[in-house]
């Protein structure tokens, strides 16, 4: 398996409507990757054609977690969850990671001071 460089591009939030897109080739033909919260703990990731058509998965498309254990595509579509990282390949070729931040925001009362040490 080849590795490529990656480089950042944004971050995705489970908690907002926003959809995240990817302009990618497969097999030649340009598609789109989308990445789309369902609720507060799951996402979908689709292709769709560059009109924003849902298309079906192709079988040049796959996604594993950290660990390696690939993903099954179901209905069309990988689901994600925040806990994990995960990396989706075209052909073979790592294309998009998807790394969890792994970190928390702070919000605090009045009158409380937030440090670092």
């Amino acid at each position: 398996m080849r590795r490529t460089v990656m480089s950042v591009k944004g971050s995705f939030s489970y908690t907002n409507d926003t959809v995240n897109g990817f302009r990618i080739t497969v097999n030649g033909i340009p598609m789109h990757m989308r990445v789309e919260a369902i609720n507060n703990d799951v996402a979908k990731v689709y292709v769709t054609d560059v009109q924003g058509n849902q298309q079906p998965m192709p079988p040049s498309v796959s996604l594993s977690d950290a660990v390696g254990a690939n993903v099954a595509p179901y209905n069309n579509e990988f689901l994600i969850t925040w806990i994990n990282s995960y990396v989706l390949r075209v052909s073979g070729v790592e294309s998009i990671w998807m790394t969890n931040q792994k970190q928390q925001a702070f919000k605090t009362a009045p009158g409380i001071t937030h440090f670092t040490v």
